[in-house]
């Protein structure tokens, strides 16, 4: 029996191929450095609006070069950090891993994703949804939002998997916690 809390980013996605898409992953439109795919076989389309190596191709998630309904199985793991005070963030892990401009900004991206996904993926299409809920004076529960928009959109929510990483800190460490820590993500799985 496979756990819906893993440690372990690899042994989760493995578990959610195993069950959702035992044909692998076929897209990854934001594919950055393909992390994901250390000890799984990478997809066989990736794109990135800035990619890393030259098998990567230029593309917006939002605007993807594939004909509608062609599909079986994506993944997507945007940005979901966003600013909510107007100031330039010296934090390495801020830094790194991209800061949108407010939550107006993280829900177009994630709206507009999200129909794109919904236009090319086939029938019965999987949609594989990584998301982390954000703390930055409040708190945004992201992944409940995530779930809201993508049933808007007419896809169907087939499971949920999260990531618990207690060492995976993205923190200020100059300023009195109110919060509690989020060290952990959530993956959907969304049937078209």
């Amino acid at each position: 029996m496979l756990p819906s809390i893993f440690n372990n980013e690899q042994e989760l996605l493995k578990a959610i191929i195993q069950i959702h898409c035992p044909q692998g992953i076929e897209l990854d439109p934001m594919y950055f450095k393909g992390n994901f795919y250390k000890n799984i076989l990478k997809p066989r389309l990736r794109f990135d609006i800035n990619p890393q190596d030259e098998i990567t191709e230029k593309a917006d998630a939002r605007d993807l070069p594939i004909p509608n309904q062609t599909i079986h199985s994506m993944i997507l793991d945007p940005p979901f950090m966003f600013e909510i005070r107007n100031r330039k963030n010296k934090n390495y892990g801020a830094n790194t891993h991209g800061i949108l401009k407010g939550f107006a900004e993280l829900k177009n991206l994630y709206q507009d994703i999200l129909k794109e996904a919904y236009r090319i993926l086939k029938r019965n299409g999987v949609l594989i949804f990584k998301c982390q809920d954000f703390t930055d004076s409040k708190t945004t529960m992201t992944h409940c939002l995530v779930w809201q928009w993508a049933m808007g959109q007419g896809f169907y929510t087939k499971d949920l998997a999260i990531l618990w990483l207690p060492k995976n800190k993205i923190y200020n460490p100059n300023l009195k916690q109110r919060h509690l820590r989020k060290t952990h993500s959530y993956f959907w799985i969304f049937i078209k």
